[in-house]
């Protein structure tokens, strides 16, 4: 697993936030920190949807159930 990729595209590398949580390849800050970056994409979109750029492939809600679950993870996450 190329963890860079994981930086920059954390959906690509992982298909969900749970396969990344329950990931033994990648270490808890490094999960920590693919996870922050996950949430900054995706508070990102949210900003866009709500301004009416909604991609044409994008599933309403489905922005904002990644989210919170990539949020749940994190709390998980927690030192």
């Amino acid at each position: 697993m190329d963890i860079q990729q994981a930086m920059k595209n954390p959906n690509v590398v992982f298909s969900s936030p749970e396969l990344l949580e329950a990931s033994m390849e990648v270490t808890r800050t490094q999960k920590r920190a693919i996870l922050m970056q996950w949430k900054d994409q995706l508070e990102q979109l949210l900003t866009a949807d709500e301004e009416s750029m909604l991609r044409a492939d994008a599933k309403a809600g489905a922005n904002a159930d990644c989210l919170r679950r990539v949020t749940d993870i994190l709390t998980r996450l927690q030192p």
